[in-house]
């Protein structure tokens, strides 16, 4: 109604979409999973076409690789530092842009009006396998092979 919803965003790279999500603990919040899923009590509504990357599939993966020491799980915010800051981050990387400003305008308008968001919309949430995604942890991919199926 006013151009604002609540978004989740993931990056499609390579046949895998790599996103970011909070945790309670000090390890890395990024996860990867099938393209067009989207974590538990997320409904996947569309793709949006952002290029193609120059970066070979093993310089994509050294990147995720230094962005899963970046994005600690326990370093999640809603509103500052969620999975669509780190969808542009990744993005910018890829291809040279960010992603589009409206997939975090609710976050923007909660960091301007701060008393309308609840608390416990900004702590974050507790711990998830992603979905049967898989969790990047010590800058590897659990059981990389099924992520393929």
């Amino acid at each position: 109604m006013f151009g604002i919803g609540v978004f989740h965003s993931g990056v499609e790279v390579y046949d895998k979409e790599y996103n970011f999500g909070g945790h309670d603990f000090d390890s890395t919040g990024v996860f990867v999973m099938r393209p067009r899923i989207g974590p538990p009590n997320v409904t996947f509504k569309e793709s949006v076409f952002m290029g193609h990357t120059s970066l070979s599939k093993e310089e994509v993966k050294n990147v995720i690789e230094e962005l899963s020491r970046e994005w600690s799980g326990n370093s999640y915010n809603l509103l500052t530092r969620n999975c669509n800051h780190f969808t542009s981050d990744l993005c910018n990387i890829l291809v040279g842009k960010p992603a589009p400003n409206w997939i975090n305008r609710a976050a923007k308008l909660g960091t301007l009006f701060p008393c309308v968001v609840p608390n416990d919309w900004i702590e974050a949430p507790e711990g998830t396998d992603g979905a049967n995604g898989l969790i990047i942890t010590n800058n590897t991919v659990i059981n990389e092979e099924s992520s393929d199926s």
